[in-house]
């Protein structure tokens, strides 16, 4: 049986966030869900399912695959979102730091007792970017045994590193090293700091105020979505069983992933958060510009790591995305991108898979997206095109609404196809362009074409009399 820690019938529904505006288009949904379909196909996993918020509020959400031997997902069913959950354990510590509750460079001795190989003079941030030089307890070899050995019973973050830590692996603040044990003692200094335990914590300062009813940690809450059934080889024989009775028996495990990795929740809901928390409603300016200011993380998706949070500006068609992995069984992967304004979010319950997979998805998703804005925009474009007046006399008038600001060239053609050389002129005002084509009075009558063609590669031509 291989758990990986790193950190890494089909079914559609459209949710209208804001107003009933609040729609993807009919093309559109049909793409999203194609390229879906296609990628559960070509990695060949067991299901994926995806959600993406886009800017006006609007969730597209698909899946495909399946969940039981007798069950297609859907995307109402919740995944496990692994070291996703980084993100929301980093945005309580923000949060309590906007509050002066704490400091981002308060040290472990101001919140903590004394623990084997941990520096008290570490701060709350090197515990948030992983430059601690904490020793991970996930990797300790003796910890999925000692788990196994009871699988109901529920641990605390401070048991678990007593008995699992390790001399450190390197000094404080001189190098960077992925660590869940960080996320487990910034879980252990929240509850310190609020006096309730983490997961509670999240849920009132999070889940509830944003209608996210379907995050949960099952060691501690209940569920209270259906759930995807994770595929998992626990025989050992190469072949994957359906190991929902298993896995869901394993409070041991979720209980010790905790607040690095222990929430269950659909994409849409994942999607939801990742877009609120990432576009600064949650959280001060300051504290926002705190969280996106990161350290080189080489291994890590993106090579970039802030305050929980991944910096990604190398897998995503140039577009800068924040966002987390998450791996723990099943795998997570969900992004933010600023430019756009939308999150997207995929996650599998494919054992065999990990995160990282899931990047290529994410990225197909976005190109689906940003092909059909952009083939959108042209179309919204060459529609918004007049000339006028037919038949000219002395001028012709050529204007566009130009919101993808294209460069645009224009010609004036006979009707043999050949150019003439004429005056022109071109003035703005905010999106719509205007160009006038002088000293045409000139011209024999007759048939003439005016040629307006983008640099992005699209023409349009239009018939004139004169």
């Amino acid at each position: 049986m291989r758990i990986f820690y790193t950190w890494g019938l089909a079914a559609t529904f459209l949710f209208g966030a804001r107003s009933a505006k609040a729609q993807l288009s009919t093309a559109l949904d049909n793409e999203l869900q194609h390229t879906l379909d296609s990628m559960q196909t070509v990695l060949g996993a067991k299901s994926l399912s995806a959600a993406i918020q886009v800017s006006d509020g609007s969730v597209w959400a698909h899946a495909k695959g399946v969940s039981s031997i007798f069950t297609q997902v859907t995307p109402n069913d919740a995944y496990l979102i692994g070291s996703v959950t980084k993100t929301i354990t980093s945005a309580c510590i923000l949060q309590l730091a906007d509050e002066g509750t704490l400091n981002l460079d308060d040290s472990l001795h101001e919140w903590l007792p004394t623990m084997p190989y941990i520096d008290t003079n570490i701060t709350i941030r090197q515990l948030l970017n992983h430059t601690s030089g904490i020793y991970d307890v996930l990797n300790h070899p003796h910890h999925q045994d000692s788990l196994m050995a009871d699988m109901s019973r529920i641990w605390t973050a401070a048991e678990l590193i007593d008995r699992f830590i390790s001399p450190p692996i390197f000094q404080p603040g001189t190098s960077w090293s992925y660590c869940n044990t960080n996320y487990f003692l910034l879980g252990m200094i929240m509850e310190e700091a609020t006096g309730n335990p983490f997961y509670t914590e999240l849920r009132d300062r999070f889940f509830d105020p944003l209608s996210l009813s379907t995050f949960a940690i099952p060691a501690f809450e209940t569920l209270n979505a259906p759930l995807a059934h994770l595929w998992l080889d626990i025989t050992g024989d190469g072949v994957l069983d359906d190991a929902n009775n298993f896995y869901m028996s394993y409070m041991a495990l979720n209980s010790t992933a905790g607040a690095a990795g222990g929430y269950f929740s659909t994409p849409t809901d994942c999607a939801k958060w990742m877009r609120s928390y990432m576009r600064g409603d949650l959280l001060s300016p300051a504290m926002m510009a705190e969280a996106k200011t990161t350290v080189n993380a080489p291994g890590s998706q993106g090579g970039k790591y802030g305050l929980g949070l991944m910096k990604n500006t190398t897998n995503f068609l140039g577009y800068e995305a924040y966002g987390h992995g998450g791996d723990l069984a099943y795998h997570a992967s969900s992004w933010y991108f600023p430019a756009l304004d939308q999150s997207i979010t995929v996650f599998t319950n494919d054992n065999n898979k990990n995160s990282w997979t899931l990047i290529p998805v994410v990225r197909e998703l976005l190109r689906t997206i940003v092909d059909n804005q952009t083939a959108s925009l042209k179309e919204n474009l060459l529609n918004s095109i007049q000339v006028s007046p037919i038949p000219f006399t002395d001028q012709i008038t050529i204007s566009w609404e130009n919101a993808a600001s294209d460069e645009v060239t224009i010609t004036l053609e006979d009707a043999f196809g050949r150019s003439i050389e004429v005056q022109a002129s071109q003035t703005q005002n905010n999106t719509r362009y205007e160009a006038q084509l002088k000293n045409v009075e000139a011209l024999p009558g007759g048939i003439y074409f005016v040629q307006i063609t983008g640099n992005s590669g699209w023409t349009k031509t239009v018939k004139v009399l004169k």
